[in-house]
């Protein structure tokens, strides 16, 4: 199944240091593969249907937070973005709407500076307190 240029992913962020709330920006550390992967885990949250806001969380709490490092905020940022720095996203179920950012380069350099890019136009969405 191909994804559509125009679907919004998420990427959930757990630490602190990977986002400014008072400046309202996604840091590119949100943005960057694990060390000797190629692969960023997303999640799909506007296609087949748009997901609510908290429909969007619950799959945070459900498949990524999971008894470990709390969710903090998340990192929206459109298909279209990722494919315009030459990668892709590949669907990866499970779970459901998982998929990944690939395939990210093997050079440091190089891996920051897609996730600069990346970062920068991503929308950063603080969990709300009272969740």
């Amino acid at each position: 199944m191909n994804i559509s240029s125009g679907e919004k992913l998420t990427r959930f962020i757990r630490f602190s240091n990977q986002f400014s709330q008072v400046k309202g920006e996604v840091r590119y550390r949100a943005i960057i593969p694990p060390k000797n992967s190629e692969n960023l885990s997303v999640f799909q949250i506007s296609l087949p249907t748009e997901l609510s806001d908290s429909e969007v969380w619950k799959i945070g709490f459900d498949h990524v937070q999971r008894g470990g490092i709390p969710i903090k905020a998340r990192a929206e940022l459109f298909v279209r973005d990722v494919t315009a720095c030459n990668l892709k996203v590949i669907l990866d179920e499970p779970p459901p709407r998982h998929a990944n950012i690939t395939p990210f380069p093997a050079d440091n350099r190089a891996r920051q500076s897609i996730a600069r890019k990346l970062a920068s136009v991503s929308k950063l969405v603080v969990l709300p307190e009272n969740t």
